[in-house]
């Protein structure tokens, strides 16, 4: 906790208390995402120079009990933005991302009375665990502290002999999007997740080593993001 923290605290009158997340997928090729549960004045949220988007997510179990239990929060975060849940869908539901929370008060922020960047109650380190649930509507994920990783499987990344994990493009309704996107292809064939040529807008990769194929040729580099060569027990 900040030095100017310890002392608002002790203030009577107490500020708004003003909540953010970073969520790192750098490991999933994709970028830094800040975001905040709501906005603020109907403004998304400005603290030391970055801009956290509002983003519906509900946050709940972060209390510490002291009775030597690690806490396991829960954050459950709406599935209608999109681009959101293709990075879930095609990052292994984010497993292993390194996620901050973050707490100031209100005064604090950018735009307050008193701005200030360094002002910040204890930082909160996790990691997605595993993705809980998930329906038309929210994705819940488990996180756990950084240090309670027992259990952990190595490689982190899970090894599947027939499945890309690259994330594919998207259309959006009038192109195709490519924010996020890992895998390499751009081209102007499009085929369906059975192989079979797509009408435009339908491009959806299989995650096929086929599928890959088709894109880059027979013959061609592929860049495959799977572990084909992995023999399958009986």
């Amino acid at each position: 906790m900040s030095a100017i923290i310890a002392s608002d605290v002790q203030r009577l009158e107490q500020d708004s208390i003003v909540v953010m997340f970073e969520l790192d997928t750098s490991q999933y090729g994709a970028e830094l995402m800040r975001f905040a549960p709501a906005p603020v004045d109907g403004q998304p949220v400005r603290f030391g120079g970055n801009t956290f988007l509002p983003l519906p997510v509900k946050a709940d179990g972060f209390e510490w009990s002291g009775k030597g239990t690690l806490p396991r929060p829960t954050l459950t975060v709406t599935a209608m933005d999109l681009a959101f849940l293709s990075l879930v869908l095609s990052a292994d539901d984010l497993v292993g991302a390194p996620i901050r929370r973050l707490r100031t008060y209100r005064k604090h922020l950018d735009d307050g009375s008193d701005p200030d960047p360094t002002a910040l109650f204890p930082v909160d380190y996790y990691v997605i665990e595993r993705k809980t649930s998930q329906n038309r509507k929210h994705i819940q994920f488990e996180l756990s502290v950084q240090m309670d990783q027992e259990g952990r499987k190595i490689p982190a990344r899970q090894v599947l002999r027939d499945t890309c994990t690259h994330r594919y493009r998207w259309w959006d309704g009038a192109q195709y999007q490519y924010q996020g996107v890992t895998c390499p292809y751009s081209g102007a064939g499009q085929w369906g997740v059975d192989g079979n040529p797509s009408p435009p807008g339908g491009d959806r990769c299989g995650k096929r080593l086929s599928d890959c194929r088709l894109r880059f040729g027979k013959n061609g580099e592929l860049p495959f993001y799977g572990f084909p060569g992995v023999a399958r027990f009986r």
